[in-house]
């Protein structure tokens, strides 16, 4: 057995750990960060390290309202568990709590577009890609409690990493200064409201921590051969069934009405165009997630002609949303009246309405429990999971693209680049029982949104495996809209016998969408079905065990259906718990699929042939 190489006390904050590797041991610096309200930029915490005589080694620090106790101990087939515990002491506001790792050698990782590569310059991933690095003799696999991470490389001869319990950072939550009487008139005749103007917000830095609360985060170390092949990562993919990349059509509220949904359902208002199949969103299975006022001057879910409109959706695997309770200001009594009537759609996503009138939206004053606008608790109460941010990552307006003309409309994924890891999704600040999401202002003539979803476009997507989140106002109707800019946006047309029918060039794109989904490469998800997904997957955990074999356990309350699991290595075989898993190999990656069922797991093994292919190979 492998002993963990170390002196009786390290008394020094930053003495290395020795980890066993082969030939000679790797010293691992380990330090510590916690940035409360009180102390937000406080120095690494020193470790005093002591050895205990099962093997382990444990260090302790303090600070002011915590204290923190960061273990390595023995694990399974010579790895090491590291465990860090913050405990808080004190009422506190965490900004950020890591555990900060380093060591000699030239790093590798998983990166947010899921491609394993060296690593050349910094690099954040966050929630939804795997924490996986190899460099110097040892892999780190992340576990439960580390929700990002950070990869450096130091001139090329360190590898440092950076994994992160908290961060604000990954929870960009911010509300608005003040909430209107009303919007500011137009900047002239024919102008509009500079909601540019308006966008002044205040960001929500702290997590909220009670005297006897504890966060909790793990990870292994293993020490591996020499060779290329003695760590073959297993890489947790994001989308179901193999799918490359997700789309989501988030759709609000506002001049919605039945006709126009009908249409853009269904692609016409005509009285057989449910029975039709191959138009529209519901026509061509696309799904989307369709927020609703529940009272509204017409198009809410107390309008007759949409109720079964709402219920096609919820056939379809679609979602009904609730885009706040009225188009006008609605207090907390309102607002808890208002969730009992949606109640039978069985709402969980909430999308803010006009937040800089509308105090309840969750960005303005709605993030709070206490009257007259706080609610998330009655969100909270009423099974509730997502609110959206009240953000867009491409603004409001044109996106200017070096070397190309201004763009109202184009794909962003909301994961950013490979080496940037935006939060794709992040828990409320003040209560984490609900959890937020990003999306992108997809609003533009038809055929600008129709270009937007390109085939390259959609291509590049899913080369990033990355989740495009729209935010749109497809079933505005005509009836409703009267400004010309939102005329020239409406996506349904009148024909000269007054059918409505979706816009051709959108029906189009809404067709691309349907082939790729039906060739197995894209998802068309509903937003609960994408974040429930994204949380989910943090709840995965992937150990490496003797043998070369590797267990996934899925620790979380809900089964994931269509686990895609990605390998490095091309022709492959792979079996779970002995019964061979349907794969599909790409150049370098062997890709397989396995439902995991709430709180299982499963033991993975690969060969080639006949011939076994261990996961790990230690020195």
């Amino acid at each position: 057995m492998l002993a963990l190489a170390l002196a009786t006390v390290l008394s020094a904050a930053r003495a290395p750990i020795e980890i066993p590797s082969g030939p000679g041991d790797v010293p691992v610096q380990i330090e510590l960060v916690v940035h409360t309200r009180a102390e937000p930029a406080a120095p690494p915490a020193p470790l005093a390290w002591s050895s205990r005589a099962d093997g382990s080694t444990v260090g302790r620090a303090r600070g002011a309202g915590w204290e923190a106790r960061v273990e390595v101990a023995p694990a399974e087939a010579g790895a090491w568990a590291l465990s860090v515990t913050l405990r808080w002491l004190a009422p506190s506001g965490l900004e950020r709590a890591a555990l900060h790792l380093a060591w000699p050698g030239r790093g590798r990782t998983v990166a947010t577009d899921l491609s394993y590569e060296d690593v050349v310059r910094t690099r954040r991933v966050g929630r939804g890609t795997p924490i996986v690095a190899e460099a110097g003799g040892l892999a780190l696999v992340g576990g439960p409690g580390f929700e990002a991470a950070r990869y450096d490389a130091r001139d090329g001869s360190t590898f440092e990493a950076t994994l992160f319990l908290d961060d604000a950072s990954d929870r960009p939550f911010a509300t608005y200064d003040t909430c209107l009487e009303r919007l500011p008139e137009p900047s002239g005749p024919g102008g509009h409201v500079q909601f540019a103007a308006l966008e002044k917000r205040t960001p929500v830095l702290d997590l909220e921590r009670e005297a006897g609360d504890v966060d909790r985060a793990r990870a292994t170390l293993h020490a591996v051969a020499a060779a290329d092949s003695s760590f073959v990562p297993v890489i947790p993919e994001r989308w179901p069934g193999g799918t490359r990349a997700a789309v989501v059509f988030t759709d609000h509220a506002d001049r919605t009405d039945a006709p126009a949904l009908r249409a853009i359902l269904w692609g016409s208002t005509a009285a057989d165009a449910a029975c039709a199949s191959g138009s529209g969103f519901l026509g061509r299975g696309v799904r989307i997630t369709k927020s609703f006022f529940v009272h509204g001057p017409a198009g809410g879910l107390d309008d007759p002609e949409v109720v079964p409109l709402a219920a096609d959706l919820v056939a379809a695997g679609s979602e009904v949303a609730l885009h706040s309770i009225t188009p006008g200001r609605d207090d907390r009594a309102a607002v808890a009246a208002g969730l009992g009537e949606a109640a039978p759609w069985h709402p969980v996503t909430w999308i803010d309405h006009e937040p800089y009138t509308n105090c309840e939206a969750i960005a303005s004053s709605g993030w709070r429990t206490d009257p007259p606008f706080g609610i998330r608790d009655l969100l909270v109460r009423r099974g509730f999971r997502w609110v959206w941010s009240a953000g867009d990552l491409g603004g409001f307006g044109a996106t200017h693209v070096p070397g190309q003309p201004p763009r109202h409309a184009r794909i962003i994924d909301v994961f950013g680049e490979a080496d940037e890891g935006r939060p794709a999704v992040y828990p409320l600040p003040p209560d984490g029982r609900l959890w937020a999401f990003e999306s992108t202002f997809f609003y533009a003539p038809p055929d600008d949104l129709a270009a937007a979803l390109s085939d390259d476009e959609l291509a590049a997507l899913e080369r990033r495996r990355g989740l495009f989140v729209a935010h749109t106002y497809l079933a505005a109707g005509l009836a409703r809209t009267h400004q010309a800019d939102h005329v020239a946006n409406l996506a349904v047309r009148s024909l000269a016998d007054g059918t409505l029918v979706i816009d051709p060039d959108l029906d189009a794109a809404l067709g691309r969408i349907a082939a790729r989904v039906l060739s197995g490469t894209l998802a068309s998800l509903t937003w609960a079905e994408a974040g429930d997904r994204l949380f989910a997957l943090g709840r995965l955990e992937v150990t490496y065990l003797a043998g070369g074999r590797v267990r996934i356990s899925n620790g979380g309350g809900t089964p994931i259906q269509g686990l895609t699991l990605a390998l490095p290595v091309e022709g492959l075989q792979v079996t779970a718990d002995g019964v061979p898993l349907p794969h599909a190999d790409a150049p370098g990656v062997t890709r397989v699929v396995l439902d995991l069922p709430a709180g299982a797991s499963a033991v993975l093994a690969a060969s080639r042939g006949v011939d076994p292919v261990p996961l790990i190979v230690p020195p």
